[in-house]
């Protein structure tokens, strides 16, 4: 047995079956339940085909310390992807953030 991932947890979060994730990324599901299971080896082109296909960060595949799951990625890379100004804008309309006009 290879090292745990957490491939199922964000293939289930996002909504996919084996066979819908194994067409996103042109394998087949038995290819992607064996990666799962850990049967085989997530190698670095396995990780980037399957984290571009769920949407995260490749590291959020493997990482048992992983910060977010797939939603909350996608939050981050749409943050990231904002110019300055759009990010202070949407700060400071947070009710929880420290620029924001918590009460």
């Amino acid at each position: 047995m290879l090292a745990a991932n957490r491939l199922k947890e964000l293939r289930e979060a996002r909504g996919l079956s084996l066979a819908a994730l194994a067409a996103l990324v042109g394998t087949s599901n038995q290819q992607i339940s064996h990666l799962e299971l850990g049967k085989r080896q997530l190698t670095v082109e396995w990780l980037e085909r399957i984290a571009l296909a769920l949407e995260c960060h490749p590291w959020a595949i493997v990482s048992e310390s992983a910060p977010c799951d797939a939603r909350e990625d996608r939050l981050v890379r749409a943050f990231r992807a904002m110019d300055r100004h759009d990010q202070e804008t949407l700060l400071a309309a947070c009710p929880t953030s420290p620029r924001g006009s918590a009460t």
